[in-house]
């Protein structure tokens, strides 16, 4: 794992954490972390790149993984076709006692009589036949594990191998042809003219396409990358990027790789609506309904992650009185809870969400996500002392990373100190973000998050995926970030089966089992599926569970290179995770070293991820 040491400095400008703010919160990192989330190894918290977004997280893939792919074309016992048994003829008319002569008396046989005596066609394979004897003979596959044989914990299930040469439909969707299968991704300015260059973002991205081009099941064909450059952030400039895109490669996916946070909702919801599939860092609950099998995310939506923290509230916060407000005149008093959210958030959902709860909001304001920083700065003193006014004592974070920062310094300039709710949005719980919070808030900061125990000073999942291929560690983010953003398409792509179109896509990644977190007992990465069941609505986003946890301002620690890093997030009963519906009813064990837990010197056995030689 990239140690934290690499990372640059909270000091650093907000325009640099800007930028690297989308990609550490995938994740987790999702990779890694941790969807995470991602959308790096191992669901981590640590405040390396990786740990930000999480091995993630991923959709929601398999159990343990241990396979690489295919098969033969047969399915089980359809391999070959049942083979018709001729039917028993009947006796000719005539005297029983009387032969025929079978040279000249025979009677001609009718066009039901040849089709019986006949043996069938072998019947078309099935793909992509997960689960079948086919499938667990596949040369790539761990039968043992029933998954791919790759080195990944949520490795894909094994499916029938793909003939060479068979037809697999050719031009099955726009973007995809016999052969191959287009995704664009739209890049910063210039980044077009790096691709041999090995720190580019591009370039990155190859590196990680090449490694599920020869490892997943991808039906006769290649992922090919093209890329364009964003032409800007104004919304005329993202419809004119889609156009281009759409125009110049009918992609069959499509990316937004720029790094500026900044410019991305209306390429992303054009492109969706041109009949590409998107493959976002974030998306709201709205967006993945209103364009159902177009949007998707490793990263939990808007209401998922709301739905944790109201159960939360209500189950372990709510009755209490206030505990850990920094404000020694709050404590003792009712708790009266506040929220402060992205304009992305849905207030009148969480409200609804409260009421089922038990509790109510006696205050909430937004803010603008995208809006400029001294735009952010005067609505964060505007929130601050709306809060302050209200009597606020316990605040919902439904803040972005940097808001966070902003809005905490704005809570001391007002002298308001209030408990902190964490709820681990665009990456808030990303140990490298929280140290430059503002301390004297954060340090009262508790709650739920997405973000797993990190692994320190380990390769994350992630990471050893890409030397496990390319035979050398990842040299830049984008080599990361891409395996993190790449892996849950390409993993339902794998279960699609030869038949490419939106809709196949859809159904293979609804056909991912579930992975990571709650659904195997791991802890380092986030739980992720998609489709039906697991939620009150078809989900097209990855993450489904948290964990418990809390900021310590003092916590240290020593990296593998010597360097010592303050504050880290404590998580609680070492680390385990919660479902939607799984929070128990408890008064929170937070802010107790004695029953929390850090980071972790090696990977649990349920987390640790298969080996095999490449």
């Amino acid at each position: 794992m990239t140690d934290s040491a690499n990372i640059p400095e909270p000091a650093a400008e907000q325009s640099l954490l800007r930028r690297l703010r989308w990609y550490l919160a995938i994740a987790v990192v999702a990779a890694v972390v941790v969807i995470v989330l991602i959308v790096s190894g191992g669901g981590s918290d640590d405040d390396d790149g990786d740990d930000a977004t999480g091995d993630i997280a991923p959709p929601a893939t398999v159990e343990p993984a241990d396979d690489d792919a295919i098969d033969d074309g047969a399915t089980g016992d359809d391999a070959t076709g049942d083979t018709t048994s001729p039917a028993a003829e009947e006796p000719a008319e005539g005297p029983a006692d009387e032969p025929i002569d079978d040279a000249t008396d025979a009677p001609e046989p009718t066009d039901d009589d040849t089709a019986a005596a006949e043996p069938a066609e072998p019947a078309e394979p099935e793909f992509p036949g997960v689960g079948s004897e086919a499938a667990l003979a596949n040369p790539h596959c761990d039968p043992e594990t029933g998954n791919i044989r790759v080195p990944l914990v949520d490795a894909p299930p094994c499916v029938v191998e793909w003939p060479e040469g068979a037809d697999n439909g050719g031009n099955t969707a726009p973007g995809v042809t016999a052969t191959e299968i287009v995704m664009v991704l739209r890049v910063d300015a210039g980044q077009t003219e790096l691709l041999s260059d090995v720190g580019s973002i591009p370039r990155g991205w190859l590196d990680g396409a090449d490694i599920f081009n020869q490892n997943f099941e991808l039906w006769g064909r290649q992922v090919r990358l093209e890329f364009i450059d964003a032409s800007g952030s104004t919304e005329v400039a993202q419809r004119a990027d889609a156009t281009r895109a759409v125009n110049d490669f009918q992609p069959f996916l499509a990316f937004d790789a720029t790094t500026s946070g900044e410019g991305k909702a209306i390429f992303e919801a054009e492109m969706a609506a041109r009949g590409v599939i998107v493959w976002s860092t974030g998306v709201s609950w709205q967006e993945t309904q209103d364009q159902p099998g177009f949007r998707w995310s490793a990263l939990a939506d808007d209401r998922v992650t709301m739905l944790h923290v109201a159960e939360y509230i209500g189950k372990r916060v709510a009755d209490y009185p206030v505990q850990w407000a920094g404000d020694d005149d709050m404590i003792g008093e009712p708790r009266r809870i506040g929220m402060i959210y992205t304009d992305r958030w849905s207030r009148d959902f969480m409200e609804e969400q409260a009421a089922q709860n038990g509790f109510e909001l006696v205050e909430a304001v937004s803010y603008d996500e995208n809006a400029e920083n001294t735009q952010r700065q005067e609505r964060a003193r505007v929130i601050a002392a709306r809060m302050k006014d209200a009597d606020v004592t316990t605040v919902i974070a439904g803040t972005d990373n940097l808001f966070t920062r902003t809005i905490t310094e704005a809570a001391t300039e007002q002298q308001w100190f209030p408990e902190w709710i964490i709820t681990g949005h665009s990456g808030q719980d990303t140990a490298f973000f929280a140290r430059i919070y503002d301390q004297q808030q954060w340090a009262h900061a508790f709650g739920p998050g997405p973000l797993g125990v990190f692994v320190a000073d380990q390769p994350n999942a992630l990471a050893a995926f890409f030397e496990w291929h390319h035979g050398r560690e990842p040299v830049s983010l984008s080599e990361r970030f891409s395996l993190s953003s790449l892996k849950s398409p390409m993993a339902c792509i794998h279960m699609a089966g030869p038949d490419l179109t939106p809709e196949s896509f859809t159904q293979g990644c609804f056909a991912l089992p579930p992975s990571y977190g709650s659904y195997c007992d791991c802890i380092t990465t986030p739980g992720a599926a998609f489709g039906e069941g697991r939620l009150p609505w078809t989900d097209y986003t990855g993450f489904d569970d948290m964990a418990e946890k809390w900021w310590d301002p003092e916590f240290e620690r020593t990296t593998a290179t010597g360097r010592v890093v303050v504050g880290e997030y404590m998580k609680v009963d070492n680390g385990r995770r919660y479902a939607v519906g799984e929070w128990t009813a408890e008064e929170p064990r937070v802010f107790d070293p004695d029953a929390a837990i850090g980071f972790l010197e090696e990977f649990p056995p349920n987390d640790t991820p298969p080996s095999y030689e490449r």
